[in-house]
């Protein structure tokens, strides 16, 4: 299915379910379709069209960089977009209209929110391939602790917390794809990981996707709304930082708005430990643990965050431009130095 078709597809969709027209403006100068006009009525808008078969967390940067101070006024057609991107796209205020009719669009005293429509992604990778969910933990311990590649498979299962057998075929298709190299270390066999920038871009990509939707426990507020001030000052037991506050740790430069939890306890627990409410839009977010503590150890002098990895990975792909500059500060001072 080529980009065209994407759009057309997606035009008749929204017409059959809205009663609405979208349809091209041509650019007369080019010769190409650039602009589509929506009328509902005596209503009319136009968006400036970007079209894509599948958005991912990795595109956000270039659609915020993309869209600037004016996100209203783009509408991003896809064959098919993931759950936690349409939400963070309809919170920030981005347009977007899946193929099967799915959208948010909201411009012009016009809103359509469109969310019950069947779609399947256009591609999906094979369950067998390291780039699912079983495999993309395994890759994070590595690239955590490279160490653990030379070492067991039963210890690299546990810092991964997966099974046993599924260890050999993830290293097998990993070396197939230029990502794991033999070689000789003091005399010996030794296997090393090749082409580190692009394993963390790919792994980047992927995690907001394949895993971490998976591990979300709920959304909470501070039962004393000062206490979000005062994060610093939490008793920091059972879990550690997170997306934002991590940056600010790790880099002292971000104030966090959004406060991020990685914890193995009980929601329960955490609960009364932070004094925390459940609220679907609260500025806390719970998140399951998903590597071995004991096996993959924090390896910064920060304490109390997750890895620099996680952290980078859940800043670069956001909309916030400060939090795009704290992930590159991150990159710069922990991830770089270990490549």
């Amino acid at each position: 299915m080529d980009y065209p078709d994407i759009v057309e597809q997606a035009l008749q969709q929204f017409g059959h379910i809205t009663g609405a027209t979208m349809q091209f403006i041509p650019d007369k100068k080019k010769g190409q379709d650039w602009m589509v006009e929506l009328r509902m009525g005596k209503t009319k808008t136009r968006f400036l069209i970007e079209v894509k078969n599948e958005l991912r967390n990795v595109d956000l940067p270039a659609i915020a960089d993309q869209a600037g101070k004016h996100p209203d006024d783009w509408l991003f057609i896809c064959q098919y977009i993931p759950k936690p991107i349409k939400e963070e796209l309809k919170k920030t205020g981005f347009n977007y209209l899946e193929a099967a009719g799915n959208c948010f669009i909201h411009k012009d005293g016009l809103l359509f929110f469109i969310n019950d429509q069947v779609v399947a992604p256009y591609r999906r990778p094979k369950d067998d391939t390291p780039w699912k969910q079983a495999g993309l933990k395994l890759i994070f311990a590595l690239l955590v602790q490279p160490g653990l590649l030379n070492g067991p498979y039963r210890q690299m299962a546990q810092a991964a917390k997966i099974a046993l057998g599924a260890i050999g075929h993830f290293l097998e298709e990993l070396k197939q794809e230029g990502f794991i190299r033999e070689g000789v270390k003091e005399g010996q066999p030794h296997l090393f990981l090749d082409h580190k920038d692009q394993l963390i871009s790919k792994w980047v990509a992927l995690f907001p996707v394949m895993v971490k939707p998976k591990l979300e426990q709920g959304r909470f507020r501070f039962l004393d709304q000062k206490a979000q001030h005062f994060w610093k000052t939490l008793p920091a037991e059972n879990f550690y930082w997170g997306g934002e506050p991590a940056g600010a740790l790790l880099t002292g430069f971000l104030q966090p708005e959004f406060l991020t939890i990685y914890t193995a306890a009980p929601k329960t627990q955490m609960m009364q430990q932070l004094k925390l409410v459940p609220d679907p839009n609260g500025p806390v977010q719970l998140m399951d643990i998903f590597w071995n503590e004991t096996i993959v150890p924090e390896p910064t002098i920060i304490p109390k965050t997750v890895p620099p990895l996680l952290a980078y990975a859940e800043l670069i792909t956001s909309l916030d431009s400060r939090n795009r500059e704290t992930a590159e500060r991150i990159k710069e001072q922990y991830l770089d130095r270990k490549n």
